[in-house]
């Protein structure tokens, strides 16, 4: 045989390892399994690192699989894997003497491992794998198995050599032979390179060929001497491979709340039966405003037989799924969310958005997850069912064409053929059926008004002694409607009486009742101050047709009402209206149905409403950001035009956000162009918008390098759309994150979202930090970095958390370059009080201070004096020393 053809054989055998483990690793992304980390060519550096590695038995072990933990003794499981691989000889079987190397390297690695750790049972801990594309003798493999029951050896001169192969004999070589994993006739390389390659493909919406080389080339790394040190994958080392993070996992999560205290309805025994019966018929439940659908929608997976799931998917998302950054009616919002919910149960595959993949894809990825999810559910109980719930449908539908998309996920959901087990229930009100395009064979359901019972169930949770005729009165007057019932008892400090005689004397309608309340408001603010009904108007018309999350500062202007009035008008709807920071939004979609329906501007009143709106938006990013799509609305496709070309009603407030808008508007407006095949003008429109996109990517730029001064220049709308657009970013993986975190924590009505961000910037610094050196040069961390995550700190967990945070980076300089950085912005923003609180937590930390004191000392400050004391005595301190370049 030549020699390069037994080097040829030695690189197939290289290449059946990396494809081999590169599919072990997405077992890291499935939520069902306890795997935490592989290592590649050798044990894990943190199995046994408070009592020293152990290298005894180490150069066998071409893959290690950790399930619980990476440490020994926390760790439910630890499998050490040896892969052979052999392109000429796959039939022959290994013979035991070709085994003797490897049951003698993993024989003395179990007695070291139980050496070390005397106190801890390993059996049932440890695997010992041998894994080969070959067969294995027929004999050994019933030689290992009957000394690992413990019956009589079948076959004796196995036996002996399994004793003289391992040092072990009786009850020793019995527990061994129970860790001893023997596996023959393996995919080979070309199966196993098509395997991972399906495989991968069952994680992404569509067909993406870089991802498994990604994936492969991973392993691939962790085999090489660049990773001796740290040949660990971890579940963010496949993330990283395959382009996505964490968030884009989890993209439009329900905010349906689960109330306490539900009343039972009479009717979901009888609707559950429906459900459970339905078939692979589509199950659509409707009923009229108020009545309940959301509350109903929690209680579904009660009705569900023994063993089934549930997952609630949630279309209004607390009135923002008109939002810009809260779509929920996408398929690659709704379909991923619901896929990775079922993926947390162990249920099916993760799915993992792609960039490019089309609503085609993501649907063929959903329909495989759901037989993936009921074929899981099944094999434990033949009776579960996996229901899919989707509430607000169609409020889906309704926000696809407001953005000028034909149709929402939900449309497309509804017309698939779903999998024997599977239920898809949609909720939608009842004169809105046809936003579905339900299939003729879709059952529809009706969700009734309360009956007596339940009313009377619901009063008495609040007026414990309402008597027979209250409740009856409570009951009539209220139309029986859930909603507007839980409206008035919302009012309840003012006593029963007085709920009563707001309902009366007529039967209320949800839609009476918001009226009623309104006029009520309305009352009440023209007793305060003198306000025009036209103003009052002009206040729920801007409800109407405005964007959640409305600034109150529009609807003043655009109203003539001051913002606490408007604070006081919400305040008094209660239920219908929330405020949140400087925004108003509605709580619940009946009431934002209810505003559209009846205050927005008719056709011929929209180009007043508009003209009226258009004044504003030179003092307001939110009003020029949402010009473009009311416009397409009231059907001013040349004015849109115009608009975008002439670029006016542009704000005025900041550079940034006017770039920012504008191209927003020539993309808006190109689309719209496109759709209406009206291709003189996209094409005028294409022109500019490049123009502007090569300006958008500086102003990118710009903003990264100063979140600070953008967290206090743009408005909190513009802040959380430039983050939802993934604007910032630099060399590493995860690293907009940082970015994110520290222009969010710039404003305290964003320091939750910031926190998240935050810790997931971290977490992915510990993944750079156990990269090996190249790679780690390749995806530098910047000082401008460090000072995002600093500034971030600060302004989310205080001085002492961002003093911390710099006195753990090495070089120690680092401390003092950032810390320059860090203390000029504050002097910029006259923060001089957190400047001496950030120098005082600095303790020992001589760059920190020396940095604060350079930067002060331009602007003729000094830190506390207690600071100044303690870096002197730092200074003069012999342990310390000083490098003639003025480094620590």
């Amino acid at each position: 045989m030549a020699g390069t053809d037994l080097v040829r054989y030695s690189r197939d055998g290289d290449q059946f390892h990396y494809f081999w483990a590169a599919r072990r690793c997405l077992l890291l992304l499935s939520p069902n399994s306890d795997l935490k980390a592989i290592t590649i060519e050798g044990a894990s550096p943190s199995e046994a690192s408070d009592a020293g590695h152990i290298t005894t038995g180490e150069e066998l072990i071409d893959v290690a699989e950790y399930y619980g933990s990476e440490k020994l003794e926390h760790a439910m499981q630890i499998r050490y894997i040896q892969l052979k691989h052999s392109t000429v000889r796959t039939d022959k079987a290994w013979m035991p003497s070709e085994l003797k190397k490897t049951l003698e390297g993993f024989a003395k690695r179990y007695k070291a491992l139980q050496q070390q750790f005397s106190t801890i049972d390993l059996n049932g801990k440890l695997e010992f794998c041998f894994i080969s594309n070959r067969p294995i003798s027929t004999n050994f493999l019933e030689a290992v198995c009957d000394e690992a029951a413990g019956h009589p050896a079948r076959h004796a001169a196995e036996k002996e050599k399994l004793e003289r192969f391992t040092g072990f004999s009786g009850p020793e070589l019995t527990a061994f032979c129970k860790l001893l994993r023997l596996e023959g006739n393996q995919e080979g390389l070309w199966d196993q390179q098509n395997l991972l390659a399906r495989e991968v493909g069952g994680y992404l919406p569509g067909m993406d060929v870089d991802a498994p080389v990604q994936l492969k080339e991973l392993v691939t790394k962790k085999a090489g001497s660049a990773s001796a040190d740290n040949p660990t994958i971890t579940q963010k080392d496949v993330l990283r491979a395959l382009k996505t993070d964490e968030p884009d996992l989890f993209p439009a999560p329900c905010l349906i709340e689960e109330c306490e205290d539900v009343v039972p309805r009479e009717q979901e025994q009888e609707l559950f039966q429906e459900i459970v019966r339905a078939g692979d018929a589509p199950v659509i439940i409707h009923a009229a405003a108020g009545v309940g659908k959301s509350v109903f929608a929690t209680r579904i997976k009660l009705g569900l037989p023994e063993g089934s799931f549930s997952v609630l998917y949630d279309c209004f998302g607390n009135g923002q799924y008109r939002s810009a950054s809260g779509y929920r009616h996408r398929h690659k919002d709704a379909l991923v969310q619901i896929a990775n919910e079922l993926a947390t149960e162990g249920l099916c595959h993760p799915l993992i958005p792609s960039l490019h993949a089309e609503p085609s894809a993501y649907m063929r990825a959903f329909m495989y997850r759901l037989r993936q999810g009921i074929d899981s559910l099944r094999s434990k109980n033949r009776q579960a069912l996996l229901c899919i719930i989707v509430d607000a449908a169609d409020n889906a539908q309704m926000a696809a064409e407001e953005t000028g998309e034909a149709r929402s996920f939900v449309r497309d959901l509804i017309r698939e053929q779903l999998p024997d087990g599977v239920r898809l229930v949609a909720l939608c009100r009842t004169h809105r059926q046809k936003h579905l395009d339900p299939p003729p064979n879709a059952l529809r359901l009706e969700l009734q008004p309360f009956s007596r019972n339940e009313t009377a169930a619901y009063l008495r949770q609040i007026f414990v002694d309402a008597s027979e005729q209250d409740v009856e009165e409570f009951h009539r007057l209220s139309s029986q409607n859930p909603r507007v019932q839980a409206m008035a008892l919302s009012r309840k400090k003012a006593g029963l009486s007085e709920i009563l005689r707001s309902l009366g004397p007529d039967p209320t309608t949800v839609e009476d009742a918001i009226k009623n309340l309104l006029e009520g408001s309305i009352a009440k603010l023209r007793d305060e101050a003198v306000i025009e009904r036209s103003q009052i108007d002009k206040i729920c018309a801007g409800l109407a047709v405005l964007r959640p999350l409305i600034p109150l500062s529009v609807l003043s202007s655009m109203s003539g009402v001051e913002e606490a009035a408007i604070k006081s008008f919400a305040f008094d709807l209660g239920r219908p209206l929330l405020i949140t920071g400087e925004a108003i939004q509605f709580f619940d979609e009946p009431a934002e149905t209810w505003f559209r329906e009846r205050f927005k501007p008719a056709a011929g009143e929209s180009a007043a409403f508009l003209e009226n709106l258009k004044p504003l938006a030179a003092n307001s990013a939110y009003v020029a950001s949402v010009l473009p799509q009311l416009m397409l609305e009231a059907g001013q496709f040349d004015e849109l035009v115009e608009l975008a070309l002439n670029s006016e009603a542009l704000p005025g407030t900041s550079p940034i956000e006017k770039r920012d808008i504008e191209l927003q508007r020539l993309q808006f407006a190109l689309k719209a162009s496109l759709r209406a095949k009206r291709y003189a003008d996209a094409a005028k429109l294409a022109l500019k918008a490049g123009g502007e996109s090569a300006g958008d990517e500086r102003q990118g730029r710009l903003l990264q390098a100063n979140t600070d001064l953008a967290a206090v220049f743009l408005e909190s709308g513009r802040i959380q759309e430039l983050v939802s657009r993934g604007t910032f970013g630099s060399g590493w993986v995860g690293s907009h994150h940082a970015y994110e975190a520290a222009l969010l924590s710039g404003r305290k009505e964003l320091v939750g979202e910031a926190r998240s961000r935050l810790r997931m910037a971290r977490e992915w610094l510990r993944n750079w930090a156990q990269l090996p050196d190249e790679e780690r040069q390749r995806e530098e961390v910047s000082d401008e970095d460090i000072f995002a995550l600093a500034g971030a700190f600060f302004n989310i967990h205080g001085a002492e958390a961002c003093a911390h945070d710099l006195r753990g980076w090495r070089p120690r300089e680092i401390s003092f370059r950032v810390g320059r950085i860090l203390a000029s912005r504050f002097i910029d923003h006259g923060r001089y009080h957190d400047l001496d609180e950030l120098a005082l937590a600095a303790g020992n930390d001589l760059c920190l201070i020396l940095a604060i004191t350079l930067e002060l000392r331009e602007v003729h400050k000094t830190p506390p004096k207690s600071v100044v004391e303690r870096a002197l005595r730092l200074a003069l301190n012999p342990s310390t020393r000083l490098r003639d370049d003025g480094r620590l």
